[in-house]
């Protein structure tokens, strides 16, 4: 059985400049002073043990010191553990020329619990019935669209502070629904209205040959610059490169997707944990589900689409048959064969169609009878078809029976 799930929202940020008060100052110093302590910690427990520690275990170690050295209200500990940590992971992975991580700027992540909005003011509790108050600038354009929503987080520093609102998403979901299964070297979709309409397909081999070719650009910058800080800057300036072609063909692809299909509720899968759960057996299989941007290209469908975006579980999309929900079999990468109908797809295909499924189920959708009705009439694309000249059809359903009659034939 799935656990589907609907996207419920995303947060806006509002900020500005300010000058702090002596009480702010004074605030933001403790509170270096404790992520400071807090990094510490932290970072004798990934010497000692290998592993950096949850904000909520370093909460245990830290609260009895917290404590006893400051008298701020109890929910403060929380950012600065948050924080902590955060500067340790960051640390271990960006860093690795310097041997211990600085704490140096006057910043906090304040919950929403300690900060209010009152008389065009945002007021901070420092401690049980203390507060400091920091005049609000609505000059923003979007700040009276923003803060009629819920106040998220709060980024304090001694120049700036930075709202975060967290606005519900309100957009309607369309009858019209495609969906989206993301592969490396292409993007399918399967097109619902009032039945099953068409197949679209986009190809994302760019996207890789970017990947692929930067790739050796950092081989040989790493092979051939021996002085380290040059190899640094050049490797840093090649990333960037990297990150803004890969920006722009997701921009210009997940544009023509929604401009394409404007009238349409895009299905995609929950693929937030992808990385963690799935463990191919090829090195050239990590790296291309490591290097896929799926979460960024999402996120622009998501965001750039007039009607709400429905995300499906993605378990079972490539084993189980959407048609008749039997089990699925894979001779080859490309091949999905259902031994109980009989017949063999295409695995892309037939994943995006089950996705399109899930999210009509999802929905409720009074139309889903008539889903699976229309799946005759566009069977053939779902099939996979054997490129045999001598075969006659092709393309259709009677070359993949014939197909498959000479492969068993010839077996």
């Amino acid at each position: 059985m799935t656990h589907p799930w609907k996207s419920s929202g995303s947060k806006r940020t509002v900020w500005w400049y300010y000058e702090p008060s002596p009480a702010i100052m004074h605030y933001l110093s403790d509170m270096r002073d404790a992520i400071r302590y807090g990094v510490t910690k932290s970072y004798l427990h990934w010497k000692d043990n290998g592993t950096i520690p949850s904000p909520i275990d370093l909460r245990r170690e830290m609260k009895s010191w917290f404590d006893s050295n400051y008298g701020y209200a109890k929910h403060h500990i929380n950012p600065v553990c948050r924080s902590s940590t955060a500067i340790l992971r960051s640390f271990r992975k960006n860093n690795r020329d310097k041997k211990y991580p600085q704490v140096n700027r006057l910043a906090i992540r304040l919950d929403s619990e300690l900060v209010k909005i009152v008389d065009g003011s945002i007021r901070v509790t420092i401690r049980p019935g203390e507060y400091e108050f920091i005049p609000i600038n609505t000059k923003n354009k979007k700040w009276e669209e923003y803060s009629k929503h819920r106040i998220g987080e709060v980024l304090i520093t001694d120049r700036v502070i930075s709202l975060s609102f967290s606005i519900p998403d309100s957009r309607e979901i369309s009858n019209r629904k495609i969906g989206m299964d993301l592969n490396f070297s292409n993007t399918i979709g399967t097109v619902y209205d009032k039945g099953i309409r068409e197949v679209i397909r986009k190809s994302t081999s760019n996207i890789v040959g970017i990947q692929n070719d930067f790739s050796r650009r950092r081989r040989k910058l790493q092979k051939h610059i021996r002085n380290k800080r040059k190899r640094i800057v050049k490797l840093k300036q090649t990333r960037g490169r990297q990150r803004k072609r890969i920006n722009d063909a997701l921009h210009k692809l997940s544009s023509s997707i929604v401009k394409e299909h404007q009238d349409s509720s895009f299905v995609l899968e929950d693929l937030r944990n992808i990385r963690k759960t799935s463990r191919p057996q090829s090195k050239k299989m990590r790296t291309y589900l490591n290097r896929w941007p799926y979460s960024q290209f999402q996120r622009m469908i998501e965001y750039k689409s007039k009607y709400k975006t429905l995300y499906v579980n993605p378990g079972g999309t490539s084993s189980e048959c959407p048609v008749c929900g039997g089990r699925l079999k894979h001779p080859t990468w490309k091949i999905s064969r259902c031994e109980n109908c009989g017949k063999d797809y295409d695995r892309d295909r037939l994943s995006s169609l089950a996705i399109t499924l899930r999210g009509l189920y999802l929905c409720g959708d009074p139309f889903t009878v008539s889903a699976i009705a229309s799946l005759p009439s566009v069977m053939d694309e779902y099939l996979h078809t054997r490129n045999k000249p001598d075969i006659a059809g092709a393309g259709g359903t009677e070359m993949v029976y014939a197909s498959n009659d000479i492969m068993h034939n010839n077996a």
